[in-house]
């Protein structure tokens, strides 16, 4: 009873803990990062489904083209089966019409008892051999006659047999028509089927978009509002316009791209105002160089990487010795979108991560595996001058 009474007691503590821990809100860096991964699984997606489609669309005009020839073999056998029935019309009437003569011809005689009557055509003769004569032409006349009707007779059969040919052929055609217009609609189906998903994918691209220019934004507001704001020293102005210019060639979307631009132009044409007022070159430190009052210093064990197409947070990774470079760390130890100052090395963004990367780790971005090689591991002092939403 005890003891079920301890495990009651542990699992009402359990699911109170459950409602008493508070949610933490992703960082605009983690939310880039989480963006970047999905967007890097979408285009993967999309790139098959275009493949998909690309082979659906090969099928499509296969189909279409087998169809056209359907159609003009169909059009074709149509023709000549309207040739064929034309010549069979011709040939009755040719048959009607011969049967017609025969049939005359042969009244007329056994009308005159020519073919009944030998002995008339005998008395009628004016000699045997007359005789033999007239009764080898009534023979041949109707021979003749017997033979034009049975080689007509011949030649509709043959026709009749074409006209069947044909006819068979057609329906073979319109079959074949058929089955290829009802995998044509299929296909079609599928075709509009992987469209949707198409569709689906590329909204949630544009939403995975949208948060890194969400997250892009806030890493560049602290330095706008201070040029945007009438209260910012010349000293405030030169550090926001530094800051711009070190994350402008890591930024990917191309309306955060023009704000920070913008930001930049606004900015320098303040500071010249400024400038031209007041001679005045006043700083409470200068991150060109990392000195100043750093947030935390520490000691790192750092190694170089390098070929990277896009940081964990979404940004390109660049080296840039005299503006803002990229490194990766582990974001428990420093917040990703930190700047630092990394002694031997210059200005860095905490911008990206690696599995290899914990604790007191740091891996420093190069533009080639030469300098990556020339750097080795070595222990570096890293200066924390600002944490994210700070500068």
């Amino acid at each position: 009873m005890g003891k079920k009474f301890v495990v009651a007691l542990a699992s009402i503590a359990l699911v109170f803990n459950s409602f008493m821990t508070p949610i933490v809100k992703a960082s605009p860096q983690e939310d880039i990062k989480n963006s970047t991964l999905q967007i890097k699984q979408l285009d993967k997606q999309i790139v098959e489904l275009k493949d998909k489609l690309s082979n659906l669309n090969a099928e499509i005009n296969q189909l279409n083209d087998k169809l056209t020839k359907n159609k003009t073999e169909v059009d074709k056998t149509e023709s000549k089966i309207k040739n064929t029935e034309q010549e069979i019309a011709n040939k009755k009437i040719s048959i009607e019409e011969n049967q017609t003569i025969l049939g005359n011809r042969l009244r007329e005689m056994y009308k005159n008892d020519l073919c009944s009557n030998p002995m008339l055509l005998l008395l009628t003769s004016n000699s045997f051999s007359d005789f033999i004569s007239n009764a080898q032409a009534v023979v041949k006349v109707i021979s003749l006659d017997k033979k034009l009707i049975s080689d007509l007779d011949e030649e509709k059969q043959t026709l009749q047999k074409n006209m069947d040919e044909l006819n068979n052929k057609k329906n073979e055609l319109k079959t074949l028509q058929e089955s290829t217009k009802k995998s044509l609609s299929t296909i079609e189906t599928k075709k509009n089927d992987q469209k949707k998903i198409l569709d689906k994918l590329n909204k949630e691209k544009e939403n995975a978009v949208s948060v890194i220019e969400k997250n892009e934004n806030s890493l560049i507001a602290h330095s706008v509002s201070v040029i945007n704001s009438s209260n910012s020293s010349e000293s405030d102005i030169k550090d926001a316009l530094s800051t711009l210019k070190a994350l402008l060639p890591q930024l990917t979307t191309k309306s955060v791209k023009n704000k920070a631009q913008d930001a930049i132009s606004s900015g320098t044409s303040k500071l010249k105002s400024l400038q031209a007022s007041k001679k005045s070159h006043g700083s409470n430190f200068n991150l060109d160089r990392g000195t100043g009052i750093a947030k935390r210093t520490l000691q790192m064990e750092a190694t170089a990487y390098c070929d990277g197409l896009v940081t964990a947070t979404g940004l390109r990774p660049v080296r840039d010795a005299s503006g803002l470079s990229t490194v990766a760390v582990d974001p428990s130890v420093i917040p990703l979108g930190s700047k630092l100052y990394i002694v031997g090395y210059g200005l860095a963004i905490a911008a990206d991560t690696g599995s290899a990367i914990k604790n007191l780790k740091i891996d420093l971005y190069m533009n080639s595996s030469n300098e990556c090689y020339a750097f080795g591991r070595r222990t570096v002092t890293v200066q924390i001058l600002a944490y994210p939403g700070e500068w």
